[in-house]
C-alpha cells in the first residue's frame, strides 16, 4: 500500500511517473583568484545548484542576484548561467546535472516556469538538502558501484526536486522581457545558435538586417559587452564544459568551439580563464562524480 501510494504521487508530479536521471554531482569550492568560470548552458540537461558555504553571485542571462549558503538555484535546459564567488572566502556548492526530466505542466528538462525566479531558499531544510547532495556525491564517488546504489542516486535526485517544489519560489522575480528588448534578444538568440561558426560583426549585420553600429549599441546596452566578445565568451565557456565532461583532446575541443588554430585557442583560454586548458581539466575533473 505504501509503494502504491508513492507511485501515484510520482505520477502526480512527474509525467507518467518516470524518475529523472541524475547524471553527475559536482562538489566544488570556487573563488576567482584561482580561475574564472564563464556563463554557460547545457543543451540537453537541467541543473540544480545548492550553495552550502560562502556567498556569491548568480547570473542567468542578464539577471544578477546575490546568493548565499542555503540557496538553491534551478536552471532549465539551455539557460545560460554561472555561479560566481563574492568576497575573499569564495563559494562552495554542489551542482547536480539531471536528464529525462518531465515535471507536470513544464517542457522537458525544465525545473521552473520561465517567468518564475530560479532561486529557492532552503531555510529550515538546509540540513536535509545538504544531506541529499552529499549522499549522492558519496554514492557516485565509490570505487565499486552497484545498480542499487545508482538507483538510490536517482531516487535522491527526485526527492531533491520534489523538496525544491515544496520550498517554493521565494527568490527575486526574474524580469519579463519588455517590447523594446526584442531586437537585442533576436541578436543574442542568433549568436547562441551560431557562436561556433566563423562570425563577424559585418556578417551578423547583413544576416539580421541591422547596421553594425546599431547591433553593437543595442547588444551592449542590454548585455554589457559587444556581440563579438559575447561570442568569444560563449566559445570559451563551452570549451570549459567539454574539458570537464569529456575526454576530448585539447585540439578537438578547440575545433568543436570554432577555433582551428590550437595555439591561439590555448593562449586565449589561458588569458580568459587564468590557466591552460590542460591545467583547468586537471583542476576541475577531480570534483565531478558521474554515472
Amino acid at each position: 500500500m505504501i509503494w502504491t501510494d508513492t507511485e501515484r504521487k510520482l505520477q502526480d508530479f512527474f509525467e507518467d511517473g518516470r524518475l529523472p536521471a541524475v547524471l553527475s554531482v559536482d562538489r566544488r569550492h570556487y573563488d576567482e583568484t584561482r580561475y574564472k568560470f564563464l556563463m554557460h548552458g547545457h543543451g540537453n540537461i537541467c541543473e540544480i545548484t545548492y550553495i552550502y558555504e560562502g556567498e556569491g553571485l548568480y547570473r542567468q542571462g542578464k539577471e544578477v542576484y546575490p546568493v548565499k549558503a542555503g540557496d538553491i538555484l534551478l536552471y532549465n535546459m539551455g539557460e545560460l548561467h554561472v555561479t560566481q564567488s563574492r568576497g575573499d572566502s569564495g563559494v562552495s556548492y554542489y551542482s547536480i546535472g539531471i536528464s529525462g526530466m518531465k515535471k507536470k505542466g513544464l517542457p522537458p528538462n525544465w525545473l521552473h516556469r520561465g517567468q518564475e525566479s530560479c532561486v529557492v531558499h532552503a531555510g529550515s531544510h538546509e540540513k536535509e538538502v545538504h544531506g541529499i547532495c552529499e549522499e549522492m556525491y558519496r554514492l557516485l564517488g565509490r570505487k565499486r558501484r552497484s545498480r542499487t546504489a545508482d538507483l538510490a542516486v536517482h531516487l535522491l535526485g527526485a526527492a531533491l526536486i520534489v523538496l525544491t517544489e515544496e520550498l517554493g519560489q521565494d527568490g527575486p522575480e526574474k524580469g519579463r522581457r519588455q517590447p523594446g528588448e526584442r531586437r537585442e534578444a533576436d541578436i543574442k538568440a542568433y549568436l547562441d545558435r551560431h557562436y561556433t561558426e566563423d562570425l563577424s560583426l559585418g556578417y551578423l549585420a547583413s544576416e539580421l538586417g541591422y547596421s553594425e553600429t546599431h547591433i553593437s549599441h543595442l547588444f551592449k546596452k542590454l548585455y554589457g559587452e559587444s556581440p563579438m566578445k559575447y561570442v568569444m565568451h560563449r566559445r570559451i565557456s563551452q570549451a570549459q564544459l567539454l574539458l570537464h565532461s569529456t575526454d576530448l583532446q585539447v585540439s578537438q575541443v578547440a575545433a568543436r568551439v570554432g577555433y582551428g588554430n590550437v595555439s591561439y585557442f590555448v593562449t586565449l583560454f589561458s588569458k580568459v580563464v587564468g590557466m591552460t586548458p590542460v591545467k583547468y581539466r586537471e583542476y576541475v575533473k577531480k570534483d565531478v562524480h558521474s554515472l
